[in-house]
């Protein structure tokens, strides 16, 4: 594998993960809301 590819796997991987961490931080910190209209309570 060259350098080039290599750089460019480790830099995908970065912005996948970094991505996933960002989106389980924002979660953390603001939750989404609960749906409150389940198919059950409708009926």
């Amino acid at each position: 594998m060259s350098a080039s590819a290599l750089i460019m796997m480790i830099v995908a991987i970065v912005i996948v993960w970094g991505g996933m961490t960002a989106a389980i931080m924002k979660l953390r910190g603001h939750p989404d809301p609960p749906d409150d209209d389940s198919p059950a309570e409708r009926a």
